[in-house]
């Protein structure tokens, strides 16, 4: 076992954070000296209800660090940081951690022998205290129209540092709007990554008196916050996306078919906020219909690549999606696509929204959800989602997003409806 006590010494460690995420995608954090680790190795109690897991009358959970999370935070050298699951009194996983829904999920498809990875890109804006975009920039410029090069350069550098690992960064289309792509890694660590790649990147905001949001459309004339997730399955170190016949095999076909047929249900987590549904419009780079192609970029689902890259490309998530369970629920769709050997609709390499309503009919695409209410409604009536995510966690979810609604229907009333989308979700 990892001597712990050692390495806080050699690194001049003073504090420790168990972190943990909510169900709403919240990293949250209690820390605590260095001296005590020994009493503190094995968990600590977290008032559950408050943070929205459980009800008032079973309050009492635990976080558990996962040790092979631990690393030292980039911009405190002083702390270093686990990660946890969250358990009940007894160390069993409490079913509404997010973290320990997608082990849960994961380890099903390695029980089938399979290995899954994930490859996210992840969008924000920067944007000063007086909720501006922070620049005039757009796609892929560089200095001077660019003037956080340097601070994404930063950013880059202490993500590094805390081991994720980073393909390409860059301008995105709006003005302030950053894009960092991950490598591939296995989607536990993955979401690790996410949450902490997040939390770099408000901090390093906050340190330059801006704000960071990954808020999904901040701004209704400009490009929305998405998060992109390349989804990677193989077996024994094989591809089982790719067939070196046909390109792409009937496992990815299957996989595709199985996230179509619950694409409603699960939409309330992927698109998990009323903001959500304002990014997704026609002709505004985010899908809005169930389609899927080969290099199609204005596809819901996207295979970019044939027989040793073949992959899939989840196109509609968004930036305040909670990635554990997204990753969770994709996989958990795919899985029953592959064991139902559920087909897709007809796949098109055409921009879905310039065809007419027609010409989907024919193709069998179909629109994605129009509204958070729409999504949680079939969320709500899913045999699947009551499958996969179990009673407790669904019905706290459910609580939590129809109360929500009832605020925003509230502000819409009061003609306060920006508003209180920029308060509710200006920091997710």
């Amino acid at each position: 076992m990892t001597d712990f006590n050692k390495i806080f010494e050699e690194k001049g460690l003073d504090y420790i954070q168990f972190q943990f995420t909510t169900i709403l995608g919240e990293f949250k954090a209690v820390e605590f000296p260095t001296k005590i680790w020994n009493e503190m190795q094995e968990g600590t109690g977290v008032d559950g209800s408050s943070l929205g897991f459980l009800k008032t009358e079973q309050s009492d959970m635990c976080a558990v660090p996962d040790f092979s999370t631990f690393a030292i935070l980039s911009f405190n050298p002083r702390v270093g940081r686990f990660i946890c699951d969250l358990t009940d009194n007894k160390g069993k996983p409490y079913p509404t951690c997010p973290r320990g829904i997608l082990r849960k999920i994961i380890d099903k498809a390695k029980s089938l022998g399979y290995t899954f990875k994930t490859r996210p890109e992840l969008e924000w804006y920067f944007i000063t205290k007086d909720k501006n975009p922070g620049d005039m920039g757009t796609y892929m410029d560089m200095l001077p129209k660019d003037p956080f090069q340097d601070l994404r350069r930063q950013i880059i550098d202490e993500m590094i540092q805390m081991g994720i690992g980073v393909k390409t960064f860059h301008h995105e289309f709006g003005s302030g709007q950053q894009e960092v792509e991950l490598t591939t890694d296995n989607a536990l660590h993955q979401a690790d990554n996410v949450q902490t790649a997040k939390l770099i990147t408000k901090v390093k905001a906050f340190h330059n008196d801006l704000i960071c949001t990954y808020m999904p459309k901040p701004f209704p004339e400009m490009a929305g916050n998405g998060l992109h997730i390349h989804q990677f399955l193989s077996k024994n170190g094989e591809n089982l996306f790719a067939d070196k016949e046909k390109g792409i095999s009937d496992i990815l076909r299957y996989y595709i078919g199985g996230i179509q047929k619950h694409i409603f249900a699960i939409s309330a987590l992927l698109n998990s906020s009323t903001n959500s549904y304002k990014r997704l419009i026609p002709n505004h780079e985010a899908p809005v219909y169930t389609s899927w192609g080969i290099g199609n970029r204005t596809a819901l689902i996207r295979v970019p690549g044939y027989e040793k890259s073949a992959r899939i490309e989840y196109r509609a998530g968004d930036g305040a999606m909670n990635m554990y369970l997204g990753s969770a629920i994709l996989l958990a769709a795919g899985l029953e696509g592959i064991k139902n050997k559920i087909e897709p609709n007809t796949p098109t390499t055409k921009n879905v929204d310039n065809l007419t309503n027609e010409e989907r009919e024919k193709l069998g695409i179909k629109k994605l959800p129009g509204s958070l209410e729409e999504s949680l409604n079939a969320f709500e009536g899913s045999e699947f989602i009551k499958k996969v995510l179990g009673k407790e966690f669904r019905e706290i979810y459910l609580d939590i997003k129809y109360t929500e609604l009832q605020g925003y229907e509230i502000a819409k009333s009061n003609d306060n409806e920006k508003q209180w989308e920029l308060k509710k979700y200006l920091h997710c």
